[in-house]
């Protein structure tokens, strides 16, 4: 009498575990996955957003662009006026997947930039109210010649 009992109990406790674990599995499937790009630019509503940062120090990043700068020939070879607006979209892991080049110069120009972005260590993530999120950063640069 106490092995079927035991038996059922078990079985019953199994297909409770079981149950649980599949509607655990059905939660995740169904949360919505936050795709929203939040700009720097834009006004927080209500929220407390944390930009994303270097993760070098704002010397050793100035030292490492003013580096990359001197030693490009592209940038040596231009001698127009050029100013740049750099958008680049910080992902949730920190990695940067798009960027985008507005203003006056050429399409050398442009590229040498982008290129000397991409040689930068990862950001740290941006955060809206403590869940990292994917933040659109916009950097403006100006070459003046004399």
């Amino acid at each position: 009498m106490k092995r079927p009992l035991l038996l059922t109990l078990s079985l019953l406790i199994l297909m409770l575990i079981g149950q649980k674990l599949k509607a655990q599995d059905s939660l995740k499937v169904n949360a919505a996955v936050d795709t929203t790009i939040y700009d720097d630019k834009a006004a927080t509503e209500g929220y407390f957003l944390m930009l994303p940062q270097s993760t070098l120090s704002q010397q050793d990043y100035n030292l490492f662009i003013h580096n990359q700068f001197s030693a490009s020939p592209i940038i040596k070879k231009n001698r127009l006026y050029t100013k740049l607006e750099i958008s680049m979209l910080v992902e949730k892991d920190g990695s940067v997947s798009k960027y985008e080049v507005k203003g006056t110069g050429t399409q050398l120009m442009r590229n040498e930039m982008v290129r000397i972005l991409k040689l930068l260590p990862k950001y740290t993530p941006g955060t809206r109210d403590g869940q990292k999120v994917r933040v659109k950063l916009h950097q403006p640069f100006e070459f003046k010649y004399e």
